[in-house]
């Protein structure tokens, strides 16, 4: 008797609105939804830097817990982003367009035949691609800084969290691999695979934006420190004379 009462108030507590459980189902399918809008957007292709930097806006408030709404937050991104996050995905569209180029080339006339420094050029040019595409919308998104500073930000970001970026990526191929090999199960595979890609990226982006943030209200009080000795100098000159 007592076991079975047992039983039943766990469920109930399992049931529960804030529950463990129900959040994280929550936090699932607001993912989901989100992915699909994004998707959507990203359909006329010069979109896709809008688009990315608006769902990875969206994406860490829903990890943190932030803000439960979606539609609102995520094209109010979209619209405040689009200039920029254009011009860089301009940019990155046509060096992954050389990429693209560059190995098809070397598959065609076999790795063999490709001088190893080459290949090994193109590998960490392609790696270093990617980690700026991964993290220069969620840092545009999140910081407002110019389209240099956003290239430097992601670049060092890229150096400093390699390890982490450099499994994300690992994830992404495997579940291309995954795609390719359970095509009969493509859509349930593609939907898991991206759920856990983003939710793994978004922890480390959330961690990396700490430590940004840090720095940057570290050097705004440093500037308002010499703002104010210069105001105090200036005070006591004018004093003087």
């Amino acid at each position: 008797m007592f076991n079975i009462e047992a039983k039943g108030i766990e469920q109930m507590n399992l049931l529960r609105y804030d529950s463990p459980l129900i959040q994280f189902l929550n936090t699932v399918f607001d993912l989901i939804i989100l992915n699909v809008i994004c998707t959507i957007c990203c359909i006329p292709v010069i979109t896709i830097g809008a688009a990315l930097s608006a769902k990875y806006d969206v994406a860490m408030r829903i990890v943190r817990r932030e803000d439960p709404a979606i539609f609102r937050p995520y094209f109010k991104a979209f619209k405040e982003n689009f200039k920029q996050a254009t011009l860089i995905w301009m940019v990155l569209l046509v060096v992954c367009t050389l990429l693209c180029i560059d190995w098809s080339w070397m598959i065609d006339t076999g790795f063999g035949n490709v001088p190893v420094l080459y290949s090994v050029a193109a590998t960490l040019v392609t790696i270093v691609v990617l980690f700026i595409i991964m993290t220069i919308f969620p840092i545009i998104a999140r910081f407002e800084v110019t389209i240099k500073d956003a290239f430097k930000t992601s670049v060092l970001f890229s150096i400093v969290y390699f390890i982490g970026l450099f499994s994300v990526a690992m994830l992404m191929f495997f579940s291309v691999y995954l795609s390719i090999k359970y095509i009969r199960y493509l859509p349930a595979v593609v939907v898991f695979s991206h759920l856990v890609v983003e939710f793994c990226l978004c922890l480390i982006l959330q961690r990396g934006f700490k430590r940004l943030e840090e720095q940057f209200s570290g050097e705004d009080d440093e500037e308002n420190n010499d703002n104010d000795i210069k105001t105090e100098d200036s005070t006591k000159e004018e004093a003087g004379e």
